[in-house]
């Protein structure tokens, strides 16, 4: 799990001027856009949630899990709320199921933020969606996981590869057209636990990362973790006749399910495997070329024998006494598709420190348009390795020590066609890691533009500094570096979410900015179109959180979470950029 969100005690006295206003409050500051921005600009803005909960003595809270963008410029977000009355619009599920504590949802949004469809999805108990991916023909792929039982089951389709809840908690795969409607649904998984063992709901940390992905045929990639093996009397996690690994290989092992929307029941299930060693993995995202050919997966490692290659850039555990490394690991299919392909796993390496005390995670993995894996997450590892043949932005963080100083988010790129070091293409810290522990950062999420200008979110409670470029190795600060072109540049609450752009090569912050209220918020999903914009996602409790054209103003919950989707337009052009955000002062 990821550190916490700790709300602040502010108090949300705008509720009440939003609520009268029924306008983002940027309107009074709205002005016309200039003909050419060179610097990031806000397209849309809003809040998602609702104000009543869906269950006794529940608390109202909504979050945005993941985000997406298809080639039409349209945005899709899908989290999980507890709440009765989410603003849903043409909804396969208008209301939570009966029973539910927390429900998925899905929603779709025009490219200026117009809600096309916002639906729930679930049954009784909790489910939360964790991951989402445009398909080809305009419709999305949405993964999660779901407690939902016989009583009161998750929708599932016809056609689903598995119809019922086989253990604790299972995940799910839903498939919807582009109008919102369900096209494919199954649970998938053993008997054991699928993904975090379920408390009373599923936590917004629990699952962080986009665990689907969608290629050009319109397959479905999924990964996550699973304790499900095949013990006495137990139901293992599916796995087909041609996996990599058929079977637990330790208390907690990651996989790569491919299922096949068009297909009906076992013949939907392309491939299924494990992936891990003989103790903890967590696969916590998944990125696949167009082909269907190449498949990366990314998470962390607790396991002394994580199945690594020949070609790795570091092929061996730590020392005893690692608290975790990442791993990436890309698994190659001869016949993409074809129940008889043969699957090989062409890369694999642990990421992360190779020292007894590292600590380490990969969240977020992305293709550039090259097919190199782009990887994104935290660390406190002052030992991470890093590139030194090249200019970075950071490429020292001397402070780091696990269980003493604070995250530090991290973004690599990695050529699995070369070996060992030489796969290191560029490795940089971000900035924003305390070396005692006061503050901290990290990144949940990573896009890749068609020109390769890489983009990153997440999380930070550091004070800012001004980023300025340096042409030799520089030490990462311990504050979180904001550029001067910056939307905000300053801390707005005890916890802000971030929005980082990373030049192609990975030595030069193009663009940074924190983004928030006056209490805490946090990135996990991010989107990039084919037009030069980026969609985040994520979750805020502030009531001045920045919108502009908002589909849904301050929903009157206050004190308690909800969802934000933004999109920031990255392009020299302002074509579709309306007016300007509210901007706090600078402290």
């Amino acid at each position: 799990m990821m550190p916490r969100v700790i709300r602040s005690p502010v108090a949300c006295l705008m509720l009440v001027v939003g609520a009268i206003l029924g306008v983002g409050y940027s309107s009074a500051h709205a002005q016309a856009p200039s003909s050419v921005r060179q610097t990031p600009h806000l397209v849309f803005s809003t809040y998602l949630g609702g104000s009543k909960g869906c269950f006794p003595g529940g608390g109202p809270l909504t979050f945005a899990q993941s985000a997406a963008c298809d080639a039409q410029g349209n945005t899709y977000v899908t989290g999980a709320t507890q709440v009765s009355d989410l603003p849903v619009l043409h909804a396969y599920q208008p209301g939570p199921a009966a029973d539910s504590t927390m429900s998925a949802f899905v929603a779709k949004y025009d490219p200026t933020g117009k809600p096309l469809w916002c639906t729930y999805l679930g049954g009784n108990k909790q489910s939360k969606g964790a991951g989402v991916a445009a398909m080809p023909d305009g419709g999305v792929a949405v993964a999660g996981l779901t407690t939902s039982d016989a009583l009161g089951p998750f929708p599932t389709s016809i056609t689903a590869f598995q119809a019922k809840n086989n253990g604790q908690s299972d995940y799910f795969v839903s498939v919807f057209d582009a109008n919102g409607n369900l096209k494919y649904s199954t649970y998938l998984g053993g008997s054991g636990v699928e993904g975090p063992p379920a408390p009373s709901t599923f936590a917004d940390d629990s699952a962080p990362g986009n665990i689907v992905a969608v290629d050009a045929a319109g397959l479905v990639y999924v990964t996550g973790f699973t304790d499900s093996g095949g013990g006495a009397g137990a139901i293992k996690f599916p796995v087909t006749h041609n996996a990599l690994q058929n079977d637990l290989a330790g208390m907690q092992d990651a996989f790569l399910c491919i299922i096949d929307p068009s297909k009906t029941g076992m013949a939907s299930l392309v491939y299924s495997s494990y992936l891990g060693g003989t103790h903890n993995e967590q696969g916590h995202c998944v990125a696949v070329e167009a082909s269907g050919r190449q498949t990366t997966v990314a998470g962390f490692t607790h396991s002394s024998d994580f199945p690594t290659t020949a070609n790795a850039l570091r092929r061996l555990a730590p020392p005893p006494g690692f608290l975790s490394n990442g791993f990436v690991t890309r698994i190659e299919s001869s016949f993409p598709g074809d129940p008889a392909s043969v699957y090989t796993m062409s890369y694999s390496t642990y990421l992360g420190a190779d020292t007894s005390d590292a600590r380490d995670d990969t969240y977020g993995i992305a293709l550039d348009p090259k097919g190199l894996i782009v990887a994104t997450g935290r660390t406190q590892s002052a030992g991470f390795p890093m590139t030194t043949r090249r200019p970075a932005i950071f490429n020292r963080a001397p402070y780091l020590k696990a269980g003493t100083s604070g995250d530090e988010p991290y973004l690599v790129k990695i050529n699995p066609s070369l070996n060992g070091k030489a796969s290191l293409v560029y490795s940089t810290f971000l900035g924003g890691g305390s070396p005692s522990g006061q503050w901290g950062s990290f990144c949940t999420s990573v896009g890749v533009d068609a020109g390769g200008t890489v983009y990153v979110a997440g999380e930070t409670c550091a004070p800012g500094v001004k980023y300025a470029r340096a042409s030799h190795p520089v030490k990462a600060p311990a504050e979180f570096p904001y550029t001067q072109d910056a939307l905000l540049k300053a801390l707005q609450g005890s916890y802000d979410a971030t929005f980082m752009q990373i030049k192609p090569g990975g030595s030069t912050l193009g663009y940074s900015t924190y983004l928030g209220g006056k209490d805490s918020d946090r990135t996990y999903g991010l989107g990039v179109d084919p037009f030069g914009n980026v969609v985040l996602a994520g979750l805020t409790f502030s009531a001045d959180f920045p919108l502009i054209n908002p589909a849904q103003t301050w929903p009157g919950n206050a004190g308690f979470q909800n969802a934000f989707v933004t999109k920031f337009s990255v392009a020299t052009s302002d074509a579709g950029a309306i007016g300007s955000p509210r901007l706090l002062p600078e402290d």
